[in-house]
Protein backbone atom coordinates (compact mmCIF):
# COMPACT_ATOMS: atom_id res chain seq x y z
CA UNK A 1 0.00 0.00 0.00
CA UNK A 2 1.41 3.31 -0.86
CA UNK A 3 1.80 5.93 1.73
CA UNK A 4 1.69 9.55 1.50
CA UNK A 5 5.41 9.67 3.48
CA UNK A 6 6.93 6.57 1.20
CA UNK A 7 9.24 9.42 -0.69
CA UNK A 8 10.22 10.62 2.60
CA UNK A 9 10.86 7.64 4.20
CA UNK A 10 13.02 6.35 1.31
CA UNK A 11 15.12 10.00 1.34
CA UNK A 12 15.44 9.78 4.93
CA UNK A 13 17.17 6.15 4.58
CA UNK A 14 19.35 7.47 1.84
CA UNK A 15 20.46 9.89 4.70
CA UNK A 16 20.99 7.73 7.48
CA UNK A 17 22.82 5.27 5.45
CA UNK A 18 25.61 8.11 3.90
CA UNK A 19 26.26 8.98 7.34
CA UNK A 20 29.67 7.66 7.88
CA UNK A 21 31.14 8.58 11.34
CA UNK A 22 33.99 6.14 11.35
CA UNK A 23 36.02 3.85 9.04
CA UNK A 24 36.53 0.55 10.75
CA UNK A 25 39.15 -1.66 9.80
CA UNK A 26 37.25 -4.36 7.51
CA UNK A 27 36.34 -4.90 3.29
CA UNK A 28 32.46 -5.13 5.11
CA UNK A 29 32.97 -1.81 7.17
CA UNK A 30 30.13 -0.22 4.57
CA UNK A 31 27.32 -2.23 6.52
CA UNK A 32 27.26 -0.69 9.05
CA UNK A 33 24.64 2.12 9.74
CA UNK A 34 25.46 5.06 12.28
CA UNK A 35 23.27 6.91 15.01
CA UNK A 36 22.38 10.05 13.29
CA UNK A 37 22.13 12.11 16.51
CA UNK A 38 21.18 15.61 15.09
CA UNK A 39 18.19 14.82 14.47
CA UNK A 40 17.19 11.72 12.75
CA UNK A 41 17.41 9.63 15.83
CA UNK A 42 15.59 8.35 18.82
CA UNK A 43 18.22 11.31 21.34
CA UNK A 44 15.69 13.44 18.93
CA UNK A 45 12.53 12.45 20.51
CA UNK A 46 12.60 13.57 23.85
CA UNK A 47 14.21 17.05 22.50
CA UNK A 48 10.69 17.22 20.33
CA UNK A 49 8.70 16.17 23.54
CA UNK A 50 9.43 19.04 25.49
CA UNK A 51 9.67 20.99 22.59
CA UNK A 52 5.84 20.56 22.37
CA UNK A 53 5.00 20.87 25.45
CA UNK A 54 6.42 24.30 25.84
CA UNK A 55 9.60 23.09 28.09
CA UNK A 56 12.26 23.07 25.54
CA UNK A 57 15.44 20.81 26.57
CA UNK A 58 18.85 23.00 27.19
CA UNK A 59 20.63 22.84 24.17
CA UNK A 60 17.39 21.67 22.14
CA UNK A 61 17.46 19.18 19.49
CA UNK A 62 14.21 18.14 18.15
CA UNK A 63 13.64 16.06 15.08
CA UNK A 64 14.05 16.86 11.71
CA UNK A 65 11.34 19.00 10.05
CA UNK A 66 11.63 16.43 7.30
CA UNK A 67 9.96 13.35 9.38
CA UNK A 68 6.83 15.77 9.61
CA UNK A 69 6.33 15.64 5.77
CA UNK A 70 5.38 19.37 5.59
CA UNK A 71 2.80 19.23 8.58
CA UNK A 72 4.91 20.33 11.63
CA UNK A 73 3.00 19.97 15.06
CA UNK A 74 4.63 23.16 16.54
CA UNK A 75 2.63 25.10 18.26
CA UNK A 76 -0.42 23.07 17.92
CA UNK A 77 0.37 20.12 20.67
CA UNK A 78 -0.74 20.04 24.44
CA UNK A 79 -0.85 16.31 24.98
CA UNK A 80 2.23 13.88 23.39
CA UNK A 81 1.80 10.01 23.49
CA UNK A 82 4.67 7.99 22.72
CA UNK A 83 3.98 4.28 22.46
CA UNK A 84 7.70 2.67 22.39
CA UNK A 85 7.17 -0.64 20.96
CA UNK A 86 10.46 -3.17 22.48
CA UNK A 87 12.74 -4.11 19.37
CA UNK A 88 10.42 -3.43 16.39
CA UNK A 89 13.10 -2.88 13.35
CA UNK A 90 12.38 -0.73 10.66
CA UNK A 91 13.50 -3.32 7.89
CA UNK A 92 11.31 -5.52 9.29
CA UNK A 93 8.86 -3.43 9.76
CA UNK A 94 8.74 -2.36 6.08
CA UNK A 95 8.99 -6.64 4.95
CA UNK A 96 5.99 -7.22 6.87
CA UNK A 97 4.00 -4.15 4.94
CA UNK A 98 5.13 -5.70 1.79
CA UNK A 99 3.69 -9.01 2.45
CA UNK A 100 0.77 -8.81 4.60
CA UNK A 101 -1.66 -6.20 3.03
CA UNK A 102 -3.72 -6.40 6.43
CA UNK A 103 -1.29 -4.95 8.39
CA UNK A 104 -0.51 -1.82 5.38
CA UNK A 105 -4.50 -1.07 6.33
CA UNK A 106 -3.69 -1.12 9.88
CA UNK A 107 -0.96 1.01 9.70
CA UNK A 108 -2.57 3.53 7.49
CA UNK A 109 -5.78 3.86 9.68
CA UNK A 110 -3.07 4.33 12.71
CA UNK A 111 -0.57 7.05 10.99
CA UNK A 112 -3.74 8.85 8.98
CA UNK A 113 -2.32 6.99 5.88
CA UNK A 114 1.01 8.77 6.02
CA UNK A 115 3.08 5.07 7.28
CA UNK A 116 6.60 5.10 8.50
CA UNK A 117 9.97 6.77 8.28
CA UNK A 118 13.33 5.75 9.33
CA UNK A 119 15.10 6.91 12.53
CA UNK A 120 18.37 5.59 14.34
CA UNK A 121 18.53 3.77 17.62
CA UNK A 122 21.51 5.39 19.67
CA UNK A 123 24.77 3.06 19.78
CA UNK A 124 24.67 0.64 21.99
CA UNK A 125 21.47 -0.39 20.09
CA UNK A 126 20.02 -1.92 23.37
CA UNK A 127 17.24 -1.30 25.70
CA UNK A 128 18.99 0.21 28.89
CA UNK A 129 21.19 2.91 27.12
CA UNK A 130 18.59 3.56 24.36
CA UNK A 131 15.47 4.09 27.41
CA UNK A 132 17.92 6.10 29.24
CA UNK A 133 18.54 8.60 26.28
CA UNK A 134 14.51 8.52 25.58
CA UNK A 135 14.24 9.45 29.60
CA UNK A 136 16.83 12.39 29.63
CA UNK A 137 17.48 14.02 26.12
CA UNK A 138 20.90 12.76 26.66
CA UNK A 139 22.76 10.50 24.22
CA UNK A 140 25.21 7.54 26.22
CA UNK A 141 28.42 9.15 25.80
CA UNK A 142 26.93 11.82 28.47
CA UNK A 143 24.40 9.23 30.76
CA UNK A 144 26.73 7.06 30.88
CA UNK A 145 24.54 3.83 30.11
CA UNK A 146 26.73 2.03 28.14
CA UNK A 147 25.04 -1.59 27.52
CA UNK A 148 23.30 -4.60 28.83
CA UNK A 149 26.86 -5.30 31.10
CA UNK A 150 28.31 -2.15 32.26
CA UNK A 151 32.04 -2.28 33.89
CA UNK A 152 31.27 -0.18 36.99
CA UNK A 153 35.37 1.27 37.75
CA UNK A 154 34.38 2.35 41.31
CA UNK A 155 33.63 -1.60 42.22
CA UNK A 156 35.76 -2.97 39.97
CA UNK A 157 32.90 -5.23 38.18
CA UNK A 158 31.09 -5.77 35.36
CA UNK A 159 27.20 -4.91 36.15
CA UNK A 160 23.93 -5.08 34.69
CA UNK A 161 21.89 -1.81 35.70
CA UNK A 162 18.68 -3.38 33.56
CA UNK A 163 18.23 -5.24 36.98
CA UNK A 164 20.51 -3.50 38.82
CA UNK A 165 22.83 -6.09 40.26
CA UNK A 166 26.41 -7.34 39.70
CA UNK A 167 26.85 -10.02 35.99
CA UNK A 168 28.33 -12.80 38.13
CA UNK A 169 27.62 -14.55 41.14
CA UNK A 170 23.42 -14.84 41.13
CA UNK A 171 22.94 -11.89 43.64
CA UNK A 172 19.10 -10.49 43.19
CA UNK A 173 18.09 -7.71 41.46
CA UNK A 174 19.16 -4.45 42.92
CA UNK A 175 21.65 -5.54 45.14
CA UNK A 176 23.85 -2.77 44.03
CA UNK A 177 22.65 -0.80 46.65
CA UNK A 178 24.09 -2.90 48.85
CA UNK A 179 27.21 -1.38 47.36
CA UNK A 180 26.18 2.32 47.82
CA UNK A 181 24.91 2.91 44.45
CA UNK A 182 21.42 4.04 44.01
CA UNK A 183 19.07 3.61 41.00
CA UNK A 184 17.75 7.24 41.20
CA UNK A 185 21.23 8.97 40.89
CA UNK A 186 23.04 6.54 38.82
CA UNK A 187 22.71 8.50 35.56
CA UNK A 188 24.45 11.95 35.83
CA UNK A 189 22.35 14.15 33.96
CA UNK A 190 18.93 15.51 34.79
CA UNK A 191 15.71 13.30 34.07
CA UNK A 192 12.72 14.31 31.37
CA UNK A 193 9.97 13.65 34.21
CA UNK A 194 11.59 16.29 36.62
CA UNK A 195 12.29 18.35 33.76
CA UNK A 196 8.62 18.69 32.55
CA UNK A 197 7.04 18.37 36.25
CA UNK A 198 9.45 21.94 36.71
CA UNK A 199 7.02 23.34 34.03
CA UNK A 200 3.96 22.12 35.09
CA UNK A 201 3.68 19.35 32.61
CA UNK A 202 2.88 15.65 34.34
CA UNK A 203 4.26 12.57 32.61
CA UNK A 204 2.51 9.37 32.46
CA UNK A 205 4.18 6.29 32.83
CA UNK A 206 2.00 3.12 31.19
CA UNK A 207 3.71 -0.56 31.83
CA UNK A 208 3.71 -3.64 32.79
CA UNK A 209 3.35 -4.05 36.74
CA UNK A 210 6.53 -6.27 37.59
CA UNK A 211 8.21 -2.99 35.41
CA UNK A 212 7.60 -0.24 37.68
CA UNK A 213 9.62 0.43 40.62
CA UNK A 214 12.61 -2.10 39.39
CA UNK A 215 16.75 -1.22 38.54
CA UNK A 216 16.03 0.49 35.16
CA UNK A 217 12.47 1.84 36.26
CA UNK A 218 14.04 3.69 39.28
CA UNK A 219 17.08 4.74 37.05
CA UNK A 220 15.32 6.44 34.28
CA UNK A 221 11.63 7.22 36.17
CA UNK A 222 13.25 9.22 38.97
CA UNK A 223 10.79 11.97 40.43
CA UNK A 224 7.58 10.45 38.96
CA UNK A 225 5.10 10.68 41.29
CA UNK A 226 2.97 7.21 42.61
CA UNK A 227 0.11 8.30 40.79
CA UNK A 228 2.49 8.79 37.17
CA UNK A 229 2.76 5.22 37.08
CA UNK A 230 -0.33 3.12 35.30
CA UNK A 231 0.27 -0.41 35.07
CA UNK A 232 -1.25 -3.39 33.25
CA UNK A 233 -0.86 -7.17 34.04
CA UNK A 234 -0.78 -8.61 30.60
CA UNK A 235 -1.16 -8.17 26.65
CA UNK A 236 -5.31 -8.54 27.13
CA UNK A 237 -6.00 -5.71 29.81
CA UNK A 238 -3.44 -3.62 28.16
CA UNK A 239 -5.42 -1.66 25.79
CA UNK A 240 -8.31 -1.40 28.26
CA UNK A 241 -5.99 0.37 30.53
CA UNK A 242 -4.26 2.15 28.04
CA UNK A 243 -7.73 3.45 26.84
CA UNK A 244 -8.77 4.60 29.96
CA UNK A 245 -5.76 6.22 30.54
CA UNK A 246 -5.88 8.84 27.38
CA UNK A 247 -9.65 9.37 28.04
CA UNK A 248 -8.60 10.77 31.48
CA UNK A 249 -5.95 12.77 29.90
CA UNK A 250 -7.89 14.04 26.93
CA UNK A 251 -7.01 17.76 26.97
CA UNK A 252 -4.48 18.09 29.44
CA UNK A 253 -1.26 19.58 29.24
CA UNK A 254 1.16 16.18 29.66
CA UNK A 255 3.22 13.94 28.37
CA UNK A 256 1.65 10.05 28.27
CA UNK A 257 4.60 7.22 27.47
CA UNK A 258 3.84 3.73 26.93
CA UNK A 259 6.40 0.71 26.97
CA UNK A 260 4.93 -2.88 25.76
CA UNK A 261 8.09 -5.37 25.49
CA UNK A 262 6.39 -7.87 22.83
CA UNK A 263 8.43 -7.76 19.70
CA UNK A 264 11.58 -7.76 21.80
CA UNK A 265 10.31 -11.12 24.21
CA UNK A 266 9.34 -12.53 21.29
CA UNK A 267 12.33 -11.98 18.95
CA UNK A 268 14.95 -13.09 21.43
CA UNK A 269 12.75 -16.30 21.56
CA UNK A 270 12.22 -17.47 18.36
CA UNK A 271 14.11 -15.24 16.11
CA UNK A 272 13.36 -11.85 13.98
CA UNK A 273 11.12 -11.74 11.23
CA UNK A 274 9.09 -14.91 11.82
CA UNK A 275 5.24 -14.81 11.80
CA UNK A 276 5.62 -14.60 15.53
CA UNK A 277 6.80 -11.55 15.55
CA UNK A 278 4.54 -10.52 12.81
CA UNK A 279 1.39 -11.34 14.47
CA UNK A 280 2.21 -9.44 17.40
CA UNK A 281 3.30 -6.42 15.23
CA UNK A 282 -0.24 -6.91 13.55
CA UNK A 283 -1.95 -7.19 17.45
CA UNK A 284 -0.32 -3.86 18.26
CA UNK A 285 -1.46 -1.90 15.23
CA UNK A 286 -4.92 -3.47 15.44
CA UNK A 287 -5.35 -2.58 19.36
CA UNK A 288 -3.90 1.15 18.86
CA UNK A 289 -6.13 1.62 15.59
CA UNK A 290 -9.58 0.76 17.81
CA UNK A 291 -7.90 3.11 20.62
CA UNK A 292 -7.03 6.45 18.68
CA UNK A 293 -10.33 6.01 16.87
CA UNK A 294 -12.41 6.25 20.00
CA UNK A 295 -13.61 9.48 20.40
CA UNK A 296 -13.06 10.08 24.45
CA UNK A 297 -9.49 10.00 23.64
CA UNK A 298 -8.84 12.55 21.33
CA UNK A 299 -9.17 15.74 22.02
CA UNK A 300 -7.68 17.90 18.46
CA UNK A 301 -4.03 18.69 20.78
CA UNK A 302 -2.50 15.31 20.92
CA UNK A 303 0.08 14.21 18.58
CA UNK A 304 1.04 10.38 18.82
CA UNK A 305 4.43 9.28 18.45
CA UNK A 306 4.94 5.08 17.64
CA UNK A 307 8.64 3.91 17.48
CA UNK A 308 11.21 1.83 18.65
CA UNK A 309 14.32 1.35 21.01
CA UNK A 310 16.41 -0.51 18.90
CA UNK A 311 15.87 -3.30 16.14
CA UNK A 312 17.00 -7.12 15.90
CA UNK A 313 18.86 -9.07 14.08
CA UNK A 314 19.62 -12.87 14.22
CA UNK A 315 22.81 -13.98 15.49
CA UNK A 316 23.63 -17.81 14.85
CA UNK A 317 27.07 -17.80 14.85
CA UNK A 318 29.36 -17.01 18.30
CA UNK A 319 33.20 -16.39 18.56
CA UNK A 320 33.66 -17.27 22.08
CA UNK A 321 36.74 -16.03 23.31
CA UNK A 322 37.44 -18.10 25.88
CA UNK A 323 36.75 -21.67 23.88
CA UNK A 324 38.01 -21.15 20.73
CA UNK A 325 41.43 -21.99 19.51
CA UNK A 326 42.10 -18.86 17.45
CA UNK A 327 40.94 -16.52 19.97
CA UNK A 328 43.48 -17.49 22.49
CA UNK A 329 45.74 -14.35 22.16
CA UNK A 330 42.39 -12.18 22.62
CA UNK A 331 41.35 -14.92 25.40
CA UNK A 332 44.59 -14.37 26.58
CA UNK A 333 44.84 -10.33 26.86
CA UNK A 334 41.54 -10.52 28.53
CA UNK A 335 41.00 -9.10 32.53
CA UNK A 336 37.51 -9.10 33.00
CA UNK A 337 34.33 -9.86 31.18
CA UNK A 338 33.23 -8.74 27.74
CA UNK A 339 31.62 -5.79 28.53
CA UNK A 340 28.58 -3.88 26.52
CA UNK A 341 26.71 -6.19 24.14
CA UNK A 342 27.27 -9.56 22.18
CA UNK A 343 27.02 -7.00 19.14
CA UNK A 344 29.35 -4.74 20.46
CA UNK A 345 31.62 -5.99 22.82
CA UNK A 346 33.96 -3.41 24.91
CA UNK A 347 37.32 -5.32 25.97
CA UNK A 348 39.29 -4.56 28.88
CA UNK A 349 42.66 -5.72 28.42
CA UNK A 350 45.91 -6.11 30.18
CA UNK A 351 48.61 -3.56 29.96
CA UNK A 352 50.84 -4.02 26.62
CA UNK A 353 48.20 -6.59 24.93
CA UNK A 354 46.00 -4.01 22.49
CA UNK A 355 48.20 -4.39 19.96
CA UNK A 356 48.78 -8.35 20.26
CA UNK A 357 44.62 -8.17 20.69
CA UNK A 358 43.88 -6.38 17.20
CA UNK A 359 46.30 -8.20 15.06
CA UNK A 360 44.39 -11.24 16.11
CA UNK A 361 41.47 -9.78 14.95
CA UNK A 362 42.87 -8.37 11.91
CA UNK A 363 44.24 -11.98 11.25
CA UNK A 364 42.11 -14.46 12.34
CA UNK A 365 38.65 -12.85 12.20
CA UNK A 366 38.62 -10.03 9.55
CA UNK A 367 35.85 -11.09 7.95
CA UNK A 368 33.28 -11.22 10.79
CA UNK A 369 35.08 -9.00 13.32
CA UNK A 370 36.31 -5.94 13.42
CA UNK A 371 37.57 -3.09 15.99
CA UNK A 372 37.47 0.78 16.80
CA UNK A 373 39.59 2.60 19.51
CA UNK A 374 37.38 4.14 22.56
CA UNK A 375 38.65 7.44 22.37
CA UNK A 376 38.28 8.02 18.76
CA UNK A 377 35.12 6.31 19.02
CA UNK A 378 33.87 8.59 21.77
CA UNK A 379 35.27 11.64 19.32
CA UNK A 380 33.39 11.03 16.28
CA UNK A 381 30.45 11.34 18.03
CA UNK A 382 29.34 6.85 17.93
CA UNK A 383 27.94 7.76 21.28
CA UNK A 384 26.43 10.94 21.07
CA UNK A 385 27.59 14.54 20.66
CA UNK A 386 27.34 15.70 23.71
CA UNK A 387 30.57 16.25 26.29
CA UNK A 388 30.93 12.63 27.63
CA UNK A 389 30.47 11.75 31.43
CA UNK A 390 33.89 11.04 32.99
CA UNK A 391 33.15 7.28 33.45
CA UNK A 392 31.84 6.69 29.80
CA UNK A 393 35.26 6.39 28.26
CA UNK A 394 36.46 3.61 31.30
CA UNK A 395 33.29 1.97 31.11
CA UNK A 396 33.88 1.77 26.98
CA UNK A 397 37.34 -0.30 27.66
CA UNK A 398 40.09 -0.88 25.69
CA UNK A 399 38.99 -1.79 22.21
CA UNK A 400 35.56 -2.21 20.57
CA UNK A 401 34.74 -5.14 19.07
CA UNK A 402 31.84 -5.08 16.10
CA UNK A 403 30.50 -8.15 14.35
CA UNK A 404 29.30 -8.65 11.15
CA UNK A 405 25.83 -9.08 10.38
CA UNK A 406 24.74 -12.51 12.10
CA UNK A 407 27.54 -12.98 14.40
CA UNK A 408 28.10 -11.88 18.34
CA UNK A 409 31.01 -12.43 20.63
CA UNK A 410 30.88 -14.45 23.86
CA UNK A 411 33.42 -14.84 27.12
CA UNK A 412 31.80 -18.18 27.77
CA UNK A 413 30.02 -16.77 30.40
CA UNK A 414 25.99 -17.69 30.25
CA UNK A 415 23.65 -14.66 30.32
CA UNK A 416 20.64 -15.07 33.06
CA UNK A 417 18.40 -15.10 30.19
CA UNK A 418 19.38 -18.56 28.29
CA UNK A 419 20.58 -18.50 24.80
CA UNK A 420 18.73 -15.63 22.49
CA UNK A 421 18.37 -16.03 18.75
CA UNK A 422 17.65 -12.39 17.70
CA UNK A 423 19.81 -9.70 19.34
CA UNK A 424 20.86 -5.86 19.17
CA UNK A 425 23.20 -3.64 19.85
CA UNK A 426 25.76 -3.45 17.03
CA UNK A 427 25.34 -1.89 13.95
CA UNK A 428 23.68 -3.71 11.33
CA UNK A 429 20.99 -1.58 9.49
CA UNK A 430 18.74 -4.80 11.42
CA UNK A 431 19.62 -3.34 14.58
CA UNK A 432 19.93 0.73 14.23
CA UNK A 433 16.92 1.82 11.27
CA UNK A 434 14.12 1.98 13.63
CA UNK A 435 10.16 3.18 12.82
CA UNK A 436 8.63 6.63 13.61
CA UNK A 437 4.85 6.42 12.87
CA UNK A 438 2.86 9.52 13.82
CA UNK A 439 -0.72 11.35 14.43
CA UNK A 440 -2.90 13.58 15.27
CA UNK A 441 -5.66 13.24 17.03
Amino acid sequence: MPFSLQATAAALEARLRANRLLTPPAAWADELVYPAYDGLSLRNIPHTIAALLGAPLPASAPLDPAVWGGESPDGQIERVVVVLTDGLAYRWLIQFLQEDPALGDLVAAVTGGRGPVPLTSISPSTTAAALSTLWTGASPAAHGMTGYRVYLRELSMATIPLFFRPALGGQSNGSLEAYGLRPETFLPVPGLVGHLAAAGVPTHVFLRYDFLNTGLSRIIHRGLPPEGGVAHANHADMWLRLRELLARTAGQRCYVNVYWEGVDTISHAYGSGNAYVRAEVREQMAGLEQILADPTVQDGRTLVLITADHGHADAPQTIDFQREERAAPIWNAMQGLVTGEQRLGFLHLRGGQRQTVIDCLEGEFADTLTWLDPAEALAAGLFGPEPPYAETIHRLGDLIVIPRLGWRVDDGIQLPTGPLISVHGGLSDWEMLTPLLWTRM
